[in-house]
């Protein structure tokens, strides 16, 4: 991107900037300096790459999506996470990149523009009602944010080319997360300190007799909403041929996502899993049964079983049993995990009532639930655990209904699209993603953090290939 005399200016601050802090940090630390710098000066030159050229702030921002708890670091009470400052970074690239490059870089049409915006008036409406206000804009602002993101990905997004290079980050980037699943997994089973197989206390062998894979994610749950997206874009591509690299290389990649799924343990997920292969099946039905097709899926299958078995049996005695009994939701009447959430529920429809129009407040149930307490307490705020009734519960009729809106708009058009897709890899991103989205609704029964990076992510892809199709399509037509 040439860039003119003005967004030179920028630079400079930048240069600035860093050899203050160069020199503070010498002055500082002393040799430790030596390691902190070098670290620092590839930040810098990354830095560089990304307000020259945003997209390679998108790529690293789908490189660590998988990556909520680690890397991470506390900051004035806020734990920012390392997609949060790759996320404002490259929003603050993409925004130079419209000022003082407006021949290369123009807004795309975003078919979301109307039903964001309704979203947005809808919780900030709600902030009238809250009486935790604190709590409640600065959730607002985490939420706004990776919206921007979505928005962000829509205008990064605007080739073949552009997807081709994002997927191949994606899956490199699952590949990686998923070898430390199976690591962090059997780490636990051999006995090493959670310093370094990164699980929490919660997910240890203490619990089942075997430890629950959370990767760099915050709980098993996120880990699990996120593999639904490689998994069912790499289900996509295979089944249909399409080869970014080795169709026998993307099998061993869907046989590791799917054992580190599995193994998450994550009822929602498998539930969301199921789902989204239903979506797989009813747009690829004829092509998933040939010879060839069969004969892999069986051979990954046998895999995925037999990893998942060999696993648990390193597991204590009681591994595989309370894993099947988990699986069978054998605690439905008297599990703390099912009971709690229905409790919850109630308590959330309790909240809807008092304010059932536009909510108590984005942000709020946690306060409301613990009656509003002046300290957070220890344990973080409670959530309802089903996005939709907390959304219910914190934005009234008025904010489920436009988040609703945006469900419906993206599903209307990605069948419009599915019906004038010509370009067969197009085709299979759009229905891996679509799947992948179904999934994660269903999963939200069971989940409700609204500000997660990588579902607003896939939610801008979608878009962005909604758009690429349609276009194509526009110009055929020409």
């Amino acid at each position: 991107m040439k860039l003119k005399l003005s967004s030179n200016f920028v630079f400079i601050l930048i240069g600035i900037f860093l050899a203050i802090s160069f020199g503070l940090i010498i002055a500082k630390t002393a040799l430790l300096s030596l390691l902190i710098i070098p670290f620092l000066v590839i930040a810098a030159i990354l830095v560089y790459l990304i307000i020259k050229n945003p997209e390679w702030g998108w790529l690293l921002i789908i490189f660590f999506l998988p990556f909520e708890r680690v890397p991470s670091m506390e900051l004035a009470g806020v734990n920012l996470k390392i997609n949060t400052l790759l996320g404002f970074l490259t929003l603050f690239a993409w925004v130079l990149a419209l000022m003082f490059n407006g021949k290369k870089w123009k807004v795309s049409p975003n078919i979301l523009a109307i039903p964001l915006s309704l979203f947005t008036i809808a919780m900030m409406l709600s902030l009238t009602q809250a009486v935790n206000f604190t709590r409640s804009f600065s959730v607002l602002v985490f939420i706004l944010f990776t919206i921007a993101l979505s928005v962000l990905a829509v205008n990064i997004l605007k080739s073949k080319e552009n997807f081709k290079k994002t997927l191949l980050v994606l899956f490199f980037s699952s590949f990686i997360v998923g070898i430390f699943g199976l690591l962090q997994f059997g780490g636990d089973i051999i006995g090493l300190p959670r310093g370094l197989t990164l699980l929490k206390e919660g997910y240890t062998s203490r619990v089942f007799g075997f430890p629950r894979i959370q990767a760099f994610s915050m709980e098993p749950l996120y880990f699990a909403n996120y593999l639904l997206i490689p998994l069912c874009v790499g289900l996509a591509l295979f089944i249909n041929k399409q080869e970014i690299f080795k169709r026998w290389q993307l099998a061993v990649l869907i046989a590791i996502l799917m054992i580190n799924f599995i193994l998450t343990v994550s009822r929602g997920g498998y539930l969301g899993l199921v789902v989204a292969l239903l979506i797989l099946g009813l747009f690829l039905l004829k092509k998933i049964f040939t010879w060839k097709n069969i004969v892999i899926g069986i051979v990954t299958a046998g895999i995925v079983v037999y990893g998942v078995a060999f696993a648990l049996s390193k597991g204590e005695y009681r591994a595989t049993n309370e894993f099947l009994k988990h699986v069978k939701f054998e605690d439905i009447t008297q599990g703390e995990s099912i009971q709690g959430r229905l409790i919850t529920f109630e308590n959330a429809l309790r909240a809807y009532e008092q304010s059932p129009t536009i909510g108590i407040g984005i942000g709020n149930y946690g306060p409301w639930a613990k009656n509003y307490p002046l300290v957070i307490p220890k344990t973080g705020w409670d959530i309802v655990n089903n996005q939709y009734i907390e959304l219910l519960a914190e934005t009234g009729i008025v904010g489920l209904s436009a988040f609703v809106i945006i469900i419906l708009v993206i599903i209307l058009r990605t069948f419009i699209a599915f019906k004038y897709a010509s370009d067969i890899f197009l085709k299979s991103v759009l229905i891996g993603l679509f799947a992948a989205f179904i999934g994660i609704l269903i999963q939200y029964n069971f989940m409700s953090t609204l500000y997660i990076i990588h579902i607003w992510v896939l939610i801008g892809m979608l878009v962005a290939v909604q758009n690429i199709i349609l276009k194509s399509k526009v110009i055929d037509n020409k």
